[in-house]
Parts: C-alpha cells; structure tokens; sequence
C-alpha cells in the first residue's frame, strides 16, 4: 500500500490492494476469454454484484421445551410446553391472574352483599329499638289549644313510663329481689301536668292526647271555673278558657288518671266521659296500662319545632 502526502495527486492506475479487497467490481472479461478487456473505461459497466452462498441450517441443539424459555416463571407455574402450546386450560394455567381477578371479584360481590344485609339488619333492629322507646303522633282536633295546634306532630316518649314485673325479672335473674307487688316503673310514673298520649279505652281504635290532672288517691273536683285537687285550686296559665261545667268531687281509683284539654271547653275528656257508663265503671279515668307515653318534641312545622309544655303542677 503506497503513501500519498497530503495535496499530492494519488498515483495513476488501479489500486492493488483495493482491488484485492473489492472483487465485486473487477473489469467483466472477453467472450474468447483471452483475459483482454473491450473497449475504454467509459464504455465498461460494472459488474454483477456477488453475493456469498446461503449458510446451511445448523443442526437443532435445543429442545422443544426452550422454545418457551422467555416466559415469566410467575406465568409458567412449572406446566410443560404440551400445556401452554396445546392444552385446552392452558391460557387460564397460563394467566392465573385473570382467575385471581374473578375470584377477587366475586369475593368482592360476596363481601357487598353479606354488609348490605347486615346494613338492613342493623337498620331493622335500630328501626325496633327506637319504636320501642319513641313513636310519632300527630295531633288531631283542637282540644289542645292553645299548648298544641290541629296537624301539629310529636314524638311521644315511651320510655319514660316503662313498668318492670319483679316476679318475673327474679325467676330470670335470681339475685334481682321479686317485691310480690305490682310492676314497678322504671323511671317514674304520671304525674300531674304531664302531656300523654293513650289509647282511648272506651275505643281501642283511637289515640288521645291530655293532660294529667289528677293521679291515683286525688279527689278532683271542678267548679266556679276552678279546678280544685284534694281541695286545692290549680293555678292554670296554659288553657285557652276557664271551664264552664262542674265536675265531682270525685277520687281517682288506683292505676287510673284523670286527664282533661288545655281548651277546657271544647274539650272530650274525662270531666264527659262519664255520661257514657255507669257510675260503678268509672269509665272516666284512664287505666294506666293504655297511657303510650309522654309527649316530648314538637317537630312538624317548623315554627312549632321545640319541646312540649310540659307542667308539674302541686
């Protein structure tokens, strides 16, 4: 290979070691063969290009089995070739994650569906619990006036009037003591002044709302537009009107309650109630058993929202 200083014009005539390298392009030969080329340079064209002969295919060296070797361990699960190339549960054996994804699915509706039915569950006891201690009543008529208005709606304390059987608490619980008397309240028991809401005893159909003017063993007695309690005048500053009728003096039996309206004189209460039984029947009390419970909470409408005028009278 010669050297050609830089600037220098390379040397005339064909390079030597390039056309060792390049046979690819070596001038084509005459038909006789006699090693002369035809004609210039110019008129020469190249000649086909050479391509090396195709390599023969190699012997196999690997199995079947490494046909499969670039898949993941986590998706092989240790199944032959014969399982993920032609088994029919082969795509699931091969992609456990898409049964994860169903089972984790179903799973899920499972675990939904059991916190909706403990949902209702809850909500049905919560539902019995609060219905065992409050209840809703709308007030109808204008008996109450001016303390309640016609469609006014409460919530009526049942709790608060709640009665044990002693007897019966000690045969379950043997070191709670059994009186041998009657029930025995909870709380307490009626007291004078108090809103409640009973069923009417002479129609077990109908709901009233009263006050509690006279307990167990008071003597009442109404006149000169006076109520008199073991002969004391009440000091009333919650009814709409004196009352215009006379009433007793009569005793309150024990278990019974004497109640009237706070509108005294559009009021069917105990002082009329009377006139519908004999004076043996004393239907003009109200058994304690029918009294549901203390009115408590105004909640409908708005304007009334608030607690019930509740009085505790001498």
């Amino acid at each position: 290979m010669s050297y050609t200083p830089p600037g220098a014009e390379p040397p005339a005539g064909p390079d030597p070691e390039s056309s060792r390298r390049s046979p690819l392009w070596s001038s084509p030969r005459s038909p006789a063969g006699d090693g002369e080329t035809q004609g210039p340079a110019a008129d020469r064209e190249p000649a086909e290009q050479a391509y090396p002969p195709p390599l023969a295919p190699a012997a196999a060296s690997y199995s079947a089995a490494d046909l499969y070797g670039d898949v993941p361990a986590s998706l092989e699960l240790g199944y032959s070739s014969a399982d993920l190339g032609l088994s029919p549960h082969a795509y699931e054996r091969t992609f456990p994650y898409e049964r994860r994804a169903r089972r984790a699915a179903s799973a899920r509706a499972r675990r939904v569906g059991r916190e909706v039915i403990e949902t209702l569950i809850l909500a049905g006891l919560i539902f019995l619990a609060v219905r065992g201690v409050i209840q809703n009543f709308r007030v109808e008529g204008a008996s109450m006036d001016p303390s309640l208005d016609n469609g006014q709606y409460l919530l009526v304390n049942k709790a608060i009037y709640f009665r044990l059987d002693m007897d019966r608490l000690h045969s379950i619980l043997p070191f709670v003591p059994g009186d041998g008397e009657d029930d025995r309240h909870v709380f307490r028991a009626p007291r004078r002044g108090d809103v409640v809401v009973f069923r009417f005893h002479l129609d077990d159909n109908r709901d009233f709302i009263k006050r509690v003017i006279g307990v167990p063993g008071d003597t009442v007695e109404i006149r000169d537009g006076t109520v008199f309690i073991n002969g004391v005048p009440l000091q009333e500053d919650y009814i709409l009107a004196a009352p215009n009728y006379t009433y007793g003096p009569k005793v309150v039996p024990e278990g019974h309650y004497f109640v009237l309206g706070d509108n005294r004189r559009n009021s069917y209460d105990s002082h009329a109630w009377g006139s519908q039984c004999g004076p043996e029947e004393q239907c003009e009390f109200v058994p304690e058993e029918n009294i549901i419970g203390q009115a408590w909470l105004s909640y409908w409408p708005w304007e009334d929202l608030g607690l019930i005028n509740n009085k505790s009278l001498p």
